[in-house]
């Protein structure tokens, strides 16, 4: 009687086809946690510089915001000496202290913190947080447009 055993259709080299899959498989996994892994290494590496750039910029906004404090206060001071600024003086001078306690605020806080109150402020206020940041925009607009023309003119 002749063998009824059927033949393979994976032939003879089906171990060595799983074994194949299965090292592509390995293979395919570890190149998956080697890139995630890279990828949040250039993650962490891009929030630290992005940090340490708003740290900057949020140093120098209170260095700035004093600075105007006091140009401010002084004109405050020379329109009462002058005995022009009897009304609007207290209210100038009060602004200069709101601006001497953000620039100090600003430079105590750290970024994280900055940025913790910011949403906060956009979430209690959302109106006046619009207000604020279309007029920051339109002034930072206006600064670049008049750098540029700076600079196409030098």
């Amino acid at each position: 009687m002749a063998d009824t055993q059927e033949p393979n259709p994976m032939g003879a080299d089906a171990p060595f086809t799983d074994q194949v899959k299965d090292q592509v498989k390995q293979q395919t996994q570890q190149a998956v946690q080697q890139s995630q892994h890279y990828a949040g290494q250039a993650v962490d590496v891009l929030r630290t510089q992005v940090k340490s750039q708003l740290t900057q910029q949020k140093d120098a906004l209170g260095v700035g915001a004093t600075e105007v404090a006091q140009i401010v206060k002084k004109s405050a001071d020379d329109l009462r000496g002058k005995g022009l600024g009897t009304f609007a003086s207290p209210y100038i001078e009060q602004a200069a202290q709101k601006l001497t306690d953000f620039g100090t605020t600003a430079q105590q806080k750290d970024i994280d913190e900055v940025i913790r109150d910011t949403e906060n402020f956009a979430r209690v206020q959302p109106a006046v947080f619009l207000g604020i940041a279309t007029l920051v925009g339109f002034v930072a607009a206006r600064f670049l447009k008049s750098s540029g023309q700076a600079v196409a003119s030098a």
